[in-house]
């Protein structure tokens, strides 16, 4: 794990030697109910304390909630970009520590649709996001549908979220099937809601060995997050966990996570393409 201090120097030196671009990684899920958004945002707050400034794009359009796992109600969502009627400095909201949020609504699917035509409209917007933000997220929606592929082949590294359940597994290997179909993306795996260190292992080496058997391929396991009664308990009360509960053993996982992002982020396996490099990513698709 990185320490804190040379994440922000290496960060301070990439900006000012000019080589700096926003980095888009996606969280994902082969299913839902595994925790992806409440993971998502606390991983976008812990990475705010290594010092990054952080978006978040809720591009789930069936269940778009990262608004109210940060207990927050926007009035604005990306819809309103992509019909012209607002800037993408008006509809990013304001979460805890300084989180942007996108709010995604039938937006995303517009986006992940994104005719040629209004790229320019687009880009002019989206365009501007380099220079608020170090790192977007985009919180998928779970499952194989095209607006969930188009935003993981488009994406600079993928964070596959899973539980120890067989049926999660599955699930997640469904999805691991579809996007190395799709194109060679870094994959990490993050095992959530696991009893102990031995327990995450073995989930991700169950993972991996179907992965390197059926679809020859490698992935990366980037971490674990405890099983913590403490999770439920903020999402009950619409905050984070990251502020009501920051000394939990699931949020000093987070942190552990965070800290190797940041790892990826400042020594990527490829360049960062940055927002115009995503939506040119998710352009080619059509």
């Amino acid at each position: 794990m990185l320490d804190q201090a040379t994440v922000l120097r290496e960060l301070a030196f990439r900006k000012e030697k000019g080589l700096h671009k926003m980095r888009v990684i996606a969280v994902t899920s082969g299913k839902g109910g595994v925790g992806k958004t409440n993971f998502t945002v606390n991983l976008a707050l812990a990475l705010i304390e290594y010092g990054h400034r952080v978006l978040i794009l809720d591009g789930d359009l069936g269940l778009a909630n990262v608004d109210v796992a940060c207990g927050i109600t926007p009035r604005y969502t990306m819809e309103h970009l992509l019909s012209g009627e607002k800037t993408i400095e008006e509809i990013i909201v304001q979460g805890p520590r300084g989180l942007g949020i996108l709010p995604g609504g039938s937006g995303v699917l517009e986006l992940a649709n994104l005719e040629r035509a209004r790229l320019v409209h687009v880009l002019s917007n989206l365009g501007r996001l380099e220079k608020l933000a170090d790192m977007l997220l985009i919180d998928t929606g779970a499952g194989l549908n095209h607006t969930v592929l188009n935003f993981l082949k488009a994406s600079d590294d993928i964070i596959v979220l899973t539980t120890p359940e067989p049926t999660a597994l599955t699930d997640a290997y469904a999805l691991l099937k579809a996007v190395k179909r799709e194109g060679g993306t870094p994959i990490n795996v993050v095992v959530n809601r696991v009893r102990q260190e031995a327990e995450a292992r073995g989930t991700f080496e169950r993972l991996e060995t179907a992965v390197q058997k059926f679809l020859h391929g490698s992935l990366n396991l980037l971490g674990w997050v405890y099983d913590d009664p403490l999770v439920s308990r903020a999402v009950m009360q619409q905050e984070p966990l990251a502020l009501a509960y920051p000394e939990s053993s699931a949020y000093h996982c987070i942190q552990w996570i965070a800290g190797t992002v940041s790892g990826l982020y400042l020594q990527p396996p490829r360049q960062a393409r940055g927002i115009r490099g995503f939506l040119g990513q998710m352009l080619r698709a059509f």
